[in-house]
């Protein structure tokens, strides 16, 4: 019994994020920066074991997950390695077409119901309404509740 009270209470480990295809995605600084370095410097096509040695050669990134800081340490990866471009207008593109840096160096927009695009897990607020197709519905007359406690047809 007290096994089976252990297994229970003790922490869940960490589950990373996937895009549709089930690639793995950046959910930290540290990887989100060696996934712009890897972006950058492969030509866009990524590279597992380049992005691996960033990883550990680049231990000044924080490990710990935050999806907002995987998202501008990407976009500080190839600004560092020779992008044009600011940070911020990184970040608008990437919020833009819906792009994610991946864990292996390159970037995703294959999402679908199981595995959603990561901003809205991070934006999630009332003032954003449902997310319908139509809007937000009104109650009232005609959609069977009019502020009473019960239902009339």
């Amino acid at each position: 019994m007290l096994l089976v009270i252990a297994y229970v209470a003790r922490p869940s480990p960490h589950v990373p994020l996937y895009d549709a295809n089930l690639v793995r995605l950046a959910e930290t600084e540290r990887q989100g920066y060696c996934s712009g370095v890897t972006f950058w410097t492969t030509q866009y096509e990524g590279d597992a074991n380049l992005a691996k040695e960033c990883r550990k050669t680049h231990r000044e990134e924080s490990g710990r997950v935050d999806l907002l800081a995987a998202e501008r340490g990407f976009c500080r990866g190839i600004v560092d390695e020779g992008w044009e471009g600011s940070v911020p207008d990184c970040v608008g593109i990437l919020q833009g077409y819906r792009y994610w840096p991946t864990y292996d160096g390159s970037i995703t927009d294959q999402w679908n119901r199981a595995r959603p695009y990561p901003r809205p897990i991070i934006e999630s607020s009332p003032e954003s309404g449902d997310g319908s197709r139509t809007g937000d519905r009104p109650s009232g007359p005609g959609r069977g509740y009019d502020g009473n406690d019960y239902y009339r047809p």
